[in-house]
């Protein structure tokens, strides 16, 4: 805006930071005609007001972590249960070189013999017999394989293998025998049969 002086001369002033003053008509024209032009200015858009950021949640801080309840742990994976022992487990006893025995054997599913023995046997299902054993007594067996010495009372209800290395004197009775060549029996020698059909005569006898 401009505005005349005080003392009714033809000048304008402008107002504002910076004050003009003009003295004569040609320059109180000039003014009047930028003033005009000044008054009509396009306008300008404001500044873009830059873009907020996205809201974020503050990260939870060491006491509310620790509030929180902890998480359950997993279950233990099921173990598989361990197999029941079965109940027809081998029953094998064995004399070691070298060793001594004397007494009773019973109950065994197998009998190794490598060393010496003096002893009875029952319930016995198989016996063999080393190259290096030797047992002198009384046997009943269900099957024997002898590549050893025995002396004394040997009944084999099943199948009675002499290898030959294999030496056997005594009473025998067998119900299949197999003898190798060099292998010796000699004794009081009959079958499994045989012994039955006596064993029935004598009990008629009776």
């Amino acid at each position: 805006m401009f505005r005349r002086k005080e003392d009714g001369s033809d000048s304008l002033i402008q107002d504002g930071a910076d004050d003009v003053i003009v003295t004569t008509p040609e320059a109180a024209e000039s003014v009047r005609s930028v003033a005009a032009n000044d008054s009509v200015r396009p306008v300008q858009a404001a500044p873009a007001t830059p873009a907020q950021p996205a809201y974020r949640p503050a990260a939870p801080s060491a006491a509310m972590a620790a509030a929180r309840p902890a998480a359950p742990a997993p279950a233990p994976a099921p173990q598989p249960a361990a197999p029941a022992l079965k109940s027809n487990t081998k029953r094998v006893l064995t004399v070691g070189p070298d060793i001594q025995m004397k007494g009773e054997i019973t109950t065994c599913d197998r009998v190794v013999i490598e060393g010496m023995v003096d002893a009875t046997m029952k319930d016995v299902h198989t016996v063999e017999l080393a190259q290096s054993g030797a047992l002198k007594g009384t046997a009943e067996v269900e099957d024997a394989e002898i590549s050893g010495t025995f002396e004394g009372d040997l009944v084999v209800r099943g199948r009675l293998i002499i290898y030959s290395t294999g030496r056997v004197n005594g009473n025998v009775t067998y119900g299949e025998i197999e003898i190798e060549r060099g292998g010796q029996l000699s004794g009081s020698i009959r079958t499994v049969k045989e012994a039955g059909a006596k064993g029935t005569a004598t009990k008629r006898v009776a």
